[in-house]
Order: C-alpha cells, then sequence, then structure tokens
C-alpha cells in the first residue's frame, strides 16, 4: 500500500506542473525565428517601385534598390544591408505562426502595377503568398518587412545618387550632372559599353513647370560615345570608392520655349555591380531651378 500510494502521489504532482512547465514555451508548429527566411519583391511603375529583400534564417538582411525607395523618389539606389534585431525577428515569427502564413500556397504574388513576390521559407517548408492579398496576416508582414527595407535605406552597402544643377547659356542649358557613391565598399557602374546591351549610361533631361513635364531631351548614345572619347566618361567598368564622386558635363540641351520659371532634372539609368549581383539601376536628381546666364565677359 505504502508503495501505491507513492505511485498517485508522483502521478498527480507530474499532473499538476505539467501544464505550468509548459507555460512560455513557444508552440511546437511555430517556426524559430533563426529558421525563418524571406525573399520579398517588387518590380512596378505605378508606383515607380523596384526592389528585392533577401533575409535569411540568421545574418544580415541584404536590399537591391532598383528605383529610389518609396517616399524618397529622388534618394539612392544600389545595394544596401541591415542585421534585423532580435525583436524585429521575433515579430515576423509571431505574425507568420498566429497567421498560419507557412500553410499558404497561393498564386506568385502580383501587384496591380506589376510583378512582385513574397515567399517564406522553413526547413523543407515553403509559401508562396500574393501580394494582392487582402488578408490581415499577409499585410502585417508587408508592413513588417517594408519597415525593414527602409531601415536598410539608410545602411548603403554600395549606392549611387545623382545630383545635377543648370545654367542658361542663350537657347540652350548647360548641365552637369555628378554620380556620388554613398557606401563603404567600391560599386562599379557600366559607363560606356555600346557592345553589351545595356552597358551604357542612359541619360534623359527632364524640364517641368508648376511641378509637371514641360519637355524633355534625351542624351543620344553617340554623345555618350563622344563624352567617352573625350575623356569625360570612362569606357566600360568604372570602380567607385567609398565617397567619392563622378562628373559629366552634359553637350549643350536646347531650352523649351518660355523657360522662365522651369527647373531641370536629370533621370539615369546605369547598371551596377556589387561582388557577383548586378543590377540596372534607375534613379533622378531633384529638381533644380536653372541658374541665370553668366554675364559676357568685357
Amino acid at each position: 500500500m505504502p508503495r501505491a500510494k507513492s505511485i498517485w502521489v508522483a502521478l498527480i504532482w507530474l499532473v499538476s506542473i505539467g501544464p505550468a512547465a509548459c507555460r512560455g514555451r513557444a508552440p511546437a508548429d511555430g517556426p524559430p525565428s533563426d529558421d525563418l527566411s524571406v525573399s520579398y519583391g517588387v518590380d512596378s511603375v505605378r508606383p515607380l517601385s523596384g526592389f528585392a529583400l533577401t533575409l535569411p534564417g540568421k545574418g544580415l538582411a541584404r536590399v537591391l534598390l532598383q528605383k529610389p525607395w518609396r517616399g524618397d523618389p529622388y534618394g539612392p539606389v544600389g545595394f544596401f544591408a541591415v542585421r534585423p534585431t532580435a525583436e524585429t525577428r521575433g515579430e515576423l515569427e509571431r505574425v507568420v505562426r498566429e497567421h498560419s502564413l507557412l500553410d499558404r500556397n497561393e498564386e506568385p504574388g502580383m501587384t496591380a502595377e506589376g510583378s512582385g513576390h513574397l515567399r517564406l521559407t522553413h526547413g523543407r517548408r515553403q509559401a508562396e503568398l500574393s501580394l494582392l492579398s487582402k488578408d490581415e496576416g499577409t499585410r502585417e508582414l508587408v508592413l513588417l518587412l517594408d519597415g525593414l527595407i527602409g531601415t536598410a535605406k539608410q545602411r548603403p552597402l554600395a549606392a549611387v545618387q545623382v545630383r545635377s544643377k543648370a545654367r542658361v547659356d542663350g537657347p540652350n542649358a548647360v548641365v552637369d550632372v555628378v554620380l556620388a557613391q554613398l557606401g563603404p565598399r567600391p560599386l562599379e557602374l557600366a559607363l560606356h559599353d555600346p557592345k553589351s546591351p545595356g552597358g551604357t549610361l542612359v541619360l534623359r533631361v527632364i524640364f517641368e513647370r508648376g511641378g509637371r513635364l514641360a519637355d524633355e531631351r534625351i542624351i543620344s548614345p553617340a554623345d555618350i560615345a563622344k563624352l567617352a572619347s573625350r575623356g569625360k566618361l570612362p569606357d566600360g567598368w568604372h570602380s567607385m570608392g567609398p565617397a567619392s564622386a563622378l562628373s559629366i558635363p552634359l553637350p549643350l540641351v536646347r531650352l523649351p520655349p518660355s523657360p522662365e520659371q522651369v527647373s531641370l532634372r536629370v533621370e539615369a539609368r546605369v547598371r551596377g555591380r556589387l561582388g557577383q549581383q548586378t543590377a540596372d539601376l534607375f534613379l533622378s536628381s531633384a529638381p533644380a531651378e536653372l541658374e541665370p546666364e553668366a554675364p559676357a565677359e568685357e
């Protein structure tokens, strides 16, 4: 009898501590944050957007911005990275677990403006989420990922920004373009390579009046070639070190009719490379008023 009583006491004790022992543990089906990987990207025209976020289970989250990030149309583009905090990873894990996002198998993500994708990986489990989904879990996950991209944007690895200024010269504008490198790692840019599709810098001069398009001028491939032949533009791939800048004096650009109160900005497309990763980058300088014509020399 004493032995049987001891067994019953032990069983009662195990039952009583069982729930308490399990309290605070993550659900068995919940993915640990260091095993959850995310791939998220969009390429659209309206609104202008082009990015790719790669978030592995551990380490840095890497972001490629091919087009300026939302709310900053004249900001840098290129290659960025950020180390997610434990809190950020925990929030991502929570959203994925609470909304069972790893159980999804939707059509490849599309946006109303272009293509996109949102993929989750946890061990052997994979999920594809639609960017058109109005599901609360998907929307919450996208907001977290957008926030991570916004943070990464402040930490360029190798990124480029374009600035421009122009002054009136009779019926023309004298335009200077500057490509500035913002990251700590060297960024290679393909500036003039007519033998390689997309390997030559493309420049478009935009005249605006009251924030609206007034006129535009395309800098022709022949003009780009002339700049290269005269040493004003490097041939082939050009490596830009940290905090470096490249100034490009454009050929004279004819002003639009009634150029008063006209501002000018320059759009550029250039192929960039960091290590083994290559991408076409689209960027724009901020609009600036034309400087007045220089007085004639006496």
